[in-house]
């Protein structure tokens, strides 16, 4: 496990809290392989979806291990390495809202949760520090058989 300030570019252990499929195995890969899955260079050895959205600074692609339960989940990714919200330009911000709204408008979506991952995994609950985005769309609640889209994202102290 990492400590608090440890330099990784994915973190293994996060994607083992809710196991999703072949997900840590190809995780391991990735690490064994040393690169950074969500850079642009690197993003489709691993990573079977096209690419739905880009513009000048982002990608929006299908996340290949989606949240159990959730209609659309869609992912946000910087074309730069950066890893933390406070070291996106405002440019950057407007270019990713942009995109936002052209998917959101495009799948006709009422409701979602845009959840941003920045920072040291271990705070975060996410398994790749570049910074990315999740567009969550999940169904409607009813009182009959609605059961809640479960994410991680943090920990309790």
């Amino acid at each position: 496990m990492p400590k608090v300030g440890e330099k990784k570019q994915v973190d293994v252990g996060n994607a083992s809290v809710v196991p999703r499929d072949d997900y840590v195995k190809v995780l391991e890969e990735i690490i064994a392989a040393g690169f950074c899955p969500f850079c642009e260079e690197h993003l489709f050895k691993h990573h079977p979806n096209p690419v739905l959205f880009q513009n000048k600074h982002w990608l929006v692609t299908k996340n290949t291990w989606p949240y159990v339960g959730t209609r659309l989940h869609l992912l946000f990714i910087a074309r730069t390495h950066i890893e933390r919200i406070e070291d996106m330009t405002a440019t950057m911000l407007l270019y990713r809202h942009d995109l936002y709204r052209q998917v959101i408008e495009e799948h006709t979506i009422t409701g979602a949760t845009f959840m941003t991952r920045s920072g040291e995994t271990l705070f975060t609950g996410a398994t790749v520090t570049h910074l990315h985005s999740h567009l969550i769309v999940g169904g409607a609640r009813d009182e009959t058989d609605s059961k809640p889209i479960k994410a991680l994202v943090g920990f309790e102290k």
